[in-house]
C-alpha cells in the first residue's frame, strides 16, 4: 500500500471510529434518544414536516447526494417547502456556513470542520427533483470526500427513521 493511500486509510478509518463514538454516546440528558433530539431541533431549522417527508445521503467516490423527498408526491406544500428549505442551505454550505446542520446535529458534528474551511475544493449544486429537492457535493480533494462521508453517517444516525442510505 503506497503511503499516501495508507494514510488516507488511516485517516478515514480513524474518523470512522469517532463518528461511532459521537454517534453512540448523544442523547438528551435526560434520557430521550438521538433521533428525538435531532427531530426537536430540525423541527426549529427545516421547514417542512420530517414525518411526511425522507432525507436520504447517498456517499460516492468523489462526495455525495443529499436528496430530501415528500414520501407523498403529490403534497405540493412539503414539496415547495423542501426546494426553498435545499436552495437556502446550498447558499449558505457554498460560503462555509454549516451553522444550520450543527444547530440540529450539535457543535462537533464530524466532517463539518473541514467543510467549513474546503473552499473551492467543495463544489456544491442544488437541483429539484419531482417530488423535492437534491444537493449534490463533490471534490478532487480526498480528505474533503472523507468529511463529505463523515458527514453523511453522522446525520444518517442523528435522523433515525427518517433517513436513509439509499
Amino acid at each position: 500500500m503506497r503511503i499516501e493511500h495508507r494514510t488516507q486509510f488511516l485517516t478515514a478509518m480513524g474518523a470512522s471510529v469517532i463518528v461511532a463514538g459521537l454517534l453512540t454516546g448523544c442523547s438528551g440528558g435526560d434520557g430521550t434518544s438521538r433521533q428525538d433530539v435531532v427531530a426537536t431541533r430540525g423541527a426549529s431549522v427545516m421547514p417542512f414536516d420530517q414525518n411526511k417527508t425522507q432525507h436520504i445521503f447517498d456517499q460516492n467516490t468523489t462526495g455525495g447526494l443529499e436528496l430530501v423527498r415528500a414520501i407523498d408526491p403529490a403534497d405540493a406544500a412539503q414539496i415547495a417547502l423542501v426546494r426553498s428549505h435545499l436552495q437556502t442551505e446550498t447558499k449558505k454550505f457554498a460560503t462555509g456556513d454549516f451553522s444550520d446542520p450543527m444547530g440540529i446535529h450539535g457543535q462537533q458534528m464530524p466532517g463539518v470542520a473541514a467543510l467549513s474551511s474546503a473552499g473551492a475544493r467543495l463544489q456544491i449544486e442544488y437541483s429539484d427533483l419531482p417530488d423535492g429537492g437534491k444537493i449534490t457535493y463533490s471534490s478532487a480533494d480526498p480528505v474533503v470526500v472523507v468529511a463529505i462521508h463523515d458527514w453523511f453517517t453522522a446525520q444518517l444516525g442523528g435522523h433515525g427513521e427518517h433517513a436513509s442510505s439509499h
